[in-house]
């Protein structure tokens, strides 16, 4: 069972490198060659997404929230 939930961590930890890899190559992209591309504003969708942890209409649950998704993506194995 420690092996299952072993592979699994490792498996859930690599797509999480290669999306955050992703989300990189696309702001890159953005910058580059502008929101046109392919219909996706992958800088817009990240600013979205930070406004609503710490906008004009944040609470003490966004913020905690926040950390707890940064504490997540720091988190090594």
């Amino acid at each position: 069972m420690e092996n299952i939930a072993s592979k699994l961590k490792d498996a859930i930890g690599g797509l999480t490198e290669i999306l955050i890899g992703a989300i990189g190559l696309l702001v890159v992209v953005q910058v580059v060659f502008g929101a046109g591309g392919g219909g996706i504003d992958i800088i817009g969708n990240i600013t979205s997404v930070v406004n609503s942890f710490i906008g004009a209409g944040a609470s003490l649950a966004s913020i905690v929230a926040l950390l707890i998704v940064m504490s997540v993506l720091n988190r090594k194995a």
